[in-house]
């Protein structure tokens, strides 16, 4: 790790507009008259932010030496403090000769990657006072989104560091190997340069440099022909998830770099014994050889993993890479050098589809790609056979128990496959670019079927679509909803679109853009999933959001973890005090239900109010009667 001086580093604008309104939400859902953020400026602490109603107390506090001890303490110790009454506190006695004019206060640690500490977060009366788990548990939440805020400040100082050194470095290599060209030519006649291109391209990838796959297969062959029990070889496949969602995001020019960097990344942990080839697209093969292989292998995808841990600083844009590994080991001589690739590729693909990080070929792997490809193939055809429907589950106003809308899910019944799971089919429709097609599909049937319902049971009903990634930067959405709205003549008041967090994890310009059509089309935009994200937080304070949908997960648990309870009841109460309405999703028994109609909750979805139906069974089921 570099050596920052994180002193240096400025909090954006935007941020700090972030962080102001954290404060403003803590000293409003605490009722406390001081939330503070406090930093480290050189041998002394300052505030760094507060809330409006501390800012009266704001020459009181920077006087405060009392704070200031507390603040170092939090800091030294990288612990929380808590003082719920100051003139019990026996370590605060022991210093006479300062006033205790902050009664109660509890401060958590704000620190850089680094371990460098950034300055503390902390709230405080002027009264004695006492923390509730559930007070505490709402700061540290806080605390945590505001440490991912400075890992990210973090990780693009080092960036910015490493990016000047590497640069500097390249441009040397570049003007020596210029020299070294030029001196080149003028030792060859033209013959013999035309020749060595010649070889050079059917043996090198012309992007980046590395061998081709043609190549590695004929040094590997040569290789396994002295492989035995002391000489073992492999071969792994480095695959990126979201390549295809870079170029798309960032056109191919960028693509195209960042391949050029993964090269470079992956050379960076290789000794001259491997071998390393792109094979095609975003893939690339290395060869391990080695008296244990296994071990090495593992150990350089350890060390490959961390590598791409980093962001690519490209162009001035900041590109997450996901990575994931598939590896085949060879059994004998007898084992040919492209067959191995082959297999090593196919554990690859399987872990895209599984989402794990690396995977070794089996046998029984060979069924499961087999499988794979089968089930592509039917999918292709699925929505010109008409073989999909979409299903609606029931979304209840929990304070009348009427049925005010419905979320719209797609279902795919295949006469041979049967009733095929949606987590079977969504993710492969992402990857082989169906997904844009089976999206309209849902979009259009639902608003059909939400403009029969208006029509039947009252204007007030709303039908909610989940959005995927690429249906979001598609330029062409925000038109398309329009005109659907239009022809079924239906407000955008009717349509309420989910997007998960990892819509917003990609190309945040057509995010931002798409979003801002939607809102003045009228049309509700809610955050899915919201809770399980590392940064949902954030993106609260960076879009416009009308409703959060919690996660299922913590619903399923409330009765069993109180820890469960207690972040579900502060959601509410924060999504309240942002104007946000709340859907609680996965509610399955009367005590959940009980539970989020105290908490104030405003819709709930789940079992206990009715499972995913045709719209004829909606109908009879759940528009014509209270479901609970």
């Amino acid at each position: 790790m570099l050596n920052i001086n994180t002193q240096v580093i400025e909090i954006p604008e935007p941020m700090f507009r972030g962080w102001q309104q954290t404060v403003e939400l803590i000293a409003g859902i605490m009722n406390l008259p001081a939330a503070l953020i406090m930093r480290v400026h050189h041998s002394d602490m300052r505030i760094f932010s507060s809330n409006d109603t501390a800012n009266p107390m704001s020459s009181l506090l920077l006087e405060s030496k009392q704070l200031s001890c507390y603040s170092a303490q939090v800091i030294y110790n990288r612990a929380e403090l808590l003082i719920e009454d100051a003139l019990l506190d026996p370590t605060w006695s022991l210093v006479g000769n300062v006033n205790a004019d902050i009664m109660a206060y509890y401060g958590l640690p704000l620190t850089w990657p680094d371990g460098q500490a950034f300055g503390t977060l902390c709230v405080l009366d002027t009264q004695a006072r006492e923390f509730t788990p559930h007070c505490k548990l709402l700061v540290a939440r806080f605390q945590q989104s505001m440490n991912a805020d400075l890992a990210v400040l973090y990780e693009k100082a080092e960036l910015h560091h490493a990016n000047r050194q590497l640069q500097s470095l390249l441009t040397k290599k570049t003007m020596a190997l210029s020299l070294s060209h030029q001196a080149l030519l003028h030792e060859q006649d033209s013959r013999s340069a035309l020749e060595s291109t010649l070889i050079y391209q059917q043996e090198y990838d012309a992007l980046t440099g590395v061998a081709n796959q043609r190549s590695l297969v004929q040094q590997m062959d040569s290789m396994l022909e002295s492989v035995d029990d002391e000489n073992e070889l492999a071969v792994i496949y480095l695959g990126i998830r979201n390549f295809k969602s870079i170029n798309n995001s960032y056109g191919y020019d960028i693509g195209d770099k960042v391949l050029l960097e993964v090269s470079q990344r992956i050379h960076q942990q290789l000794t001259t014994e491997y071998l390393v080839a792109r094979c095609w697209g975003d893939s690339f093969a290395i060869v391990v050889r080695d008296e244990i292989v296994v071990e090495q292998v593992i150990d350089l995808i350890s060390r490959l993993t961390r590598a791409f841990e980093s962001t690519f600083l490209i162009d001035d844009f900041t590109i997450t890479t996901r990575v994931c590994f598939g590896i085949a080991l060879a059994d004998s001589a007898a084992d040919k050098g492209i067959s191995l690739v082959e297999k090593a590729e196919a554990a690859m693909t399987a872990n895209k589809d599984k989402g794990t990080h690396y995977n070794f070929f089996t046998e029984e792997l060979s069924a499961v790609i087999g499988e794979r490809h089968y089930l592509e193939s039917h999918l292709a055809e699925a929505l010109d056979k008409q073989e999909m429907s979409v299903h609606y589950q029931p979304m209840i106003c929990v304070k009348t128990q009427r049925v005010l809308g419905a979320e719209a899910l797609i279902r795919w019944r295949n006469p041979i496959l049967g009733a095929v799971a949606p987590d079977r089919f969504i993710n492969l429709a992402e990857q082989n670019g169906q997904i844009l097609a089976l999206g309209n599909f849902v979009l259009r049937t639902a608003m059909k079927q939400a403009a029969q319902w208006r029509n039947s049971f009252g204007d007030d009903f709303c039908i909610a679509v989940n959005i995927s990634p690429v249906q979001l930067r598609d330029d062409n959405l925000v038109s398309r909803v329009a005109q659907l709205l239009a022809y079924y003549q239906i407000p955008g008041s009717a349509l309420e679109l989910e997007i998960t967090e990892g819509v917003l994890l990609q190309d945040e310009q057509k995010v931002t853009k798409s979003l801002a059509g939607l809102k003045k089309l009228g049309v509700s935009i809610s955050l899915d999933d919201f809770g399980t994200g590392y940064s949902s937080l954030s993106y609260l304070q960076k879009y416009s959001f009308d409703t959060l949908k919690i996660d299922r997960s913590f619903i399923m648990n409330l009765m069993e973890c109180d820890q469960n309870k207690e972040l579900a009841r502060a959601i509410i109460a924060m999504a309240k005090k942002l104007n946000l309405q709340v859907v609680a999703e996965g509610v399955e028994t009367a005590e959940q239900h009980q539970f989020i109609v105290d908490e104030g909750c405003d819709f709930g979805q789940g079992y206990l109010y009715g499972k995913p139906v045709p719209a004829t069974m909606f109908t009879s089921q759940y528009l014509c009667r209270k479901v609970i």
